[in-house]
C-alpha cells in the first residue's frame, strides 16, 4: 500500500471552499502549514499554526507576488526523492525540509476569461506561474508527496487520512498526479488558446484542446460505446449555452442531431422564422413561414414519416398553439430561443421530450475538429452566404424572382445536408432531400422520390439545389423529370456546358454560385 504520513504541506488557494475541513484534519494529525499571502491570513484568522512562506524560504514576495514560491527550498521540497542518497544529501546540504502535502487551486483564469468585462491586462495577472509550478512538482514525486489540485478532492482526502492515521496510500498519490497534470494541461490549453485568439493565430504550430465534462452519457452511438461531453472554455455563445427546460438526460446522438438542427436554423435571417426537422443529421424536412406553425407544418410535411424520432429546431418562440402541434408527434428533442409558459405546460404532457433553450448567437468564426485517430483536422465553419447579386445565370431562361429566392433558400438547405446532397423545394418549403450517396444521381433520385411521395400535386415548378457541380446531365435529367423548373449549383465541372445545354434543352433555368457546400 505504500503509506506515506503527511507531515508538511503547503498550502496556496484561490479557492478557499471546504478549507477549513482541511485545517482541522491537519491540525488533528499534527501537521505543519506553510502558505501564502491571502491564504495564509484566512489560516491565521480562523485560528491555526501557519508559517508565511517568506518567513520559510528567508526571500521575501516580490513583484506584486509575481515571485514568491518559485525558491529552491520549496521546489527542493517538493520533488526529493527520499530513495536516493544524493537527493537526500543535497537537501541536507541546503537545508532543504521535505513537503509532502500541496494543496493548491489556480489563479481564476477560466472565470475571467468568461467574463466580458475583462481586459487583456487583467487576463495575463490572472495567469499563474507558481501554482502550477508547484502542482507538477509534486504530482512528479507522487511516490512521496500527496497532491491536492481541486477542491473536489477534499472529502475523499480527509477520509483517507483518518482511515490511515494521517497518512496516505499510493494509489491516491498517483491518482491525484494523475488529476493534476491533467488539471495544469487543461489550465494552460485555455491560455494559449486565448493568445492564439488574440494574435489571430489559427493554425499555430502546436494546438491544444481544454475540455472540462459535462456529464458522462449513458452510452454513445450505439450501446456499446461509452461517451461523455466535454466543453471547452472560452466565450461561445448559441449552442454552448444550452438550457434544458424538461425530459431525459440528452444522449450522444442527440447532440449530434441538435447541432445539426441548431447550425441549420440559425444559419438563416432570425427575422425570418424557420423551422427544421433532422433525423439522423440530415435535414428530413424545412419551412420558412411568417407563422411560426405553418413553418413547423409546413417542415413536418417534407417528410412525416422520418420526422418520427427526430429532433425539431426553431428560431422563434414556441407558442401554446405550436406547442399543441408539435406533442402530436414522437420527437426526441426541440430546440427554441424562446417559449411561452402556458406552451411549456403543453410540451410538458410528454415527460421524456427534451426541450432545449438557447441563445441565438453571433456567428462566431469558429474552427469545427474533426479526429482521425491521433490525426485531427482544424477548419474554419462554412459561413459562406450567398445573395441574389452573387447568381450567375448561365441558361437562356432566366429565374424569377420567386424562383430565385426559393433557391437561395434551397442553397442554403443544402448546406446542411450530407454529401452528395440535393435538395427540393417549392415555396421556401422543401418537398425532397437526398443526401449522403455516393453519386449525385444517387441523391437526385432519393429527393424525385421523397417529392412524389409527399407532395404528388404540387412538384412542377419547384426549383432544386446540388452542393456541388453535376459531373454529368444525368441528375439534371432526374431533377427535369419530377418538374423541377429551376437549378441552383456552384458549377466548375470540365462538363458544365453539357449541363447547361441540358438544362437549355428542358426549357428550365439554372444559376451557378462558385460556392461549393459539401459536408462530410
Amino acid at each position: 500500500m505504500s503509506l506515506k504520513k503527511i507531515s508538511r504541506a503547503l498550502i496556496s488557494v484561490s479557492d478557499k471552499t471546504k478549507l477549513e475541513a482541511i485545517l482541522i484534519c491537519l491540525k488533528q494529525f499534527n501537521v505543519e502549514i506553510i502558505s501564502t499571502g491571502g491564504t495564509y491570513q484566512f489560516i491565521k484568522d480562523k485560528g491555526y499554526e501557519c508559517i508565511e512562506i517568506s518567513n520559510y524560504t528567508g526571500f521575501p514576495e516580490i513583484m506584486d507576488g509575481r515571485v514568491k514560491t518559485l525558491h529552491p527550498k520549496i521546489h527542493g521540497g517538493l520533488l526529493g526523492d527520499l530513495d536516493k542518497t544524493n537527493h537526500l544529501n543535497a537537501m541536507k546540504e541546503n537545508a532543504i525540509q521535505e513537503i509532502n502535502l500541496v494543496i493548491v487551486n489556480l489563479y481564476p483564469f477560466e472565470s475571467k476569461l468568461l467574463d466580458p468585462a475583462s481586459s487583456k491586462e487583467i487576463l495575463i495577472e490572472n495567469i499563474d506561474i507558481g501554482g502550477p509550478s508547484m502542482l507538477r512538482s509534486a504530482a512528479k514525486n507522487f511516490k512521496h508527496t500527496t497532491v491536492l489540485p481541486n477542491v473536489k478532492y477534499y472529502d475523499e482526502f480527509i477520509t483517507l487520512l483518518k482511515q490511515h492515521n494521517g497518512a496516505t496510500d499510493l494509489n491516491f498519490r498517483q491518482k491525484m498526479a494523475n488529476e493534476t497534470f491533467n488539471e495544469t494541461a487543461y489550465y494552460d490549453s485555455m491560455i494559449s488558446n486565448w493568445m492564439n485568439q488574440i494574435q489571430e493565430n489559427k493554425f499555430s504550430d502546436k494546438k491544444t484542446i481544454g475540455g472540462k465534462i459535462i456529464s458522462q452519457l449513458r452510452y454513445g452511438e450505439n450501446p456499446h460505446q461509452e461517451s461523455a461531453v466535454y466543453e471547452i472554455p472560452g466565450n461561445f455563445d448559441g449552442f454552448s449555452k444550452l438550457k434544458q427546460l424538461q425530459g431525459k438526460e440528452l444522449s450522444h446522438n442527440n447532440y449530434l442531431d441538435s447541432y445539426s438542427a441548431y447550425n441549420l436554423v440559425t444559419d438563416f435571417d432570425p427575422k425570418k422564422p424557420i423551422c427544421a426537422i433532422i433525423k439522423h443529421n440530415n435535414p428530413c424536412g424545412c419551412a420558412v413561414d411568417p407563422n411560426g406553425t405553418n413553418a413547423y407544418l409546413k417542415a413536418l410535411s417534407g417528410d412525416p414519416i422520418s420526422a418520427f424520432g427526430g429532433v425539431v429546431a426553431l428560431n422563434y418562440t414556441i407558442n401554446a398553439q405550436l406547442a399543441t402541434e408539435l406533442v402530436k408527434t414522437f420527437y426526441e428533442v426541440i430546440l427554441t430561443p424562446s417559449i411561452e409558459k402556458d406552451a411549456l405546460a403543453i410540451l410538458a404532457q410528454k415527460k421524456n421530450l427534451r426541450v432545449l433553450e438557447y441563445d441565438l448567437p453571433e456567428k462566431n468564426k469558429i474552427q469545427h475538429l474533426t479526429f482521425l485517430q491521433k490525426t485531427f483536422l482544424a477548419q474554419d465553419e462554412n459561413l459562406q452566404m450567398i445573395n441574389k447579386q452573387d447568381l450567375k445565370i448561365v441558361t437562356k431562361k432566366k429565374p424569377t424572382e420567386q424562383e430565385i429566392e426559393n433557391l437561395l433558400f434551397a442553397n442554403q438547405i443544402c448546406k446542411h445536408v450530407k454529401s452528395n446532397a440535393i435538395v427540393i423545394t417549392k415555396n421556401n418549403t422543401t418537398l425532397g432531400v437526398g443526401a449522403g450517396q455516393t453519386s449525385r444521381v444517387g441523391s437526385s433520385e432519393i429527393a424525385c422520390a421523397n417529392a412524389k411521395k409527399f407532395f404528388p400535386d404540387e412538384v412542377e415548378g419547384c426549383g432544386a439545389a446540388s452542393d456541388a457541380f453535376f459531373p454529368f446531365a444525368d441528375g439534371l435529367e432526374t431533377l427535369v423529370k419530377l418538374g423541377v423548373k429551376s437549378i441552383i449549383q456552384p458549377g466548375g465541372s470540365i462538363r458544365d456546358q453539357e449541363v447547361i445545354d441540358a438544362a437549355d434543352a428542358a426549357g428550365i433555368a439554372m444559376v451557378f454560385t462558385g460556392i461549393r457546400n459539401f459536408k462530410h
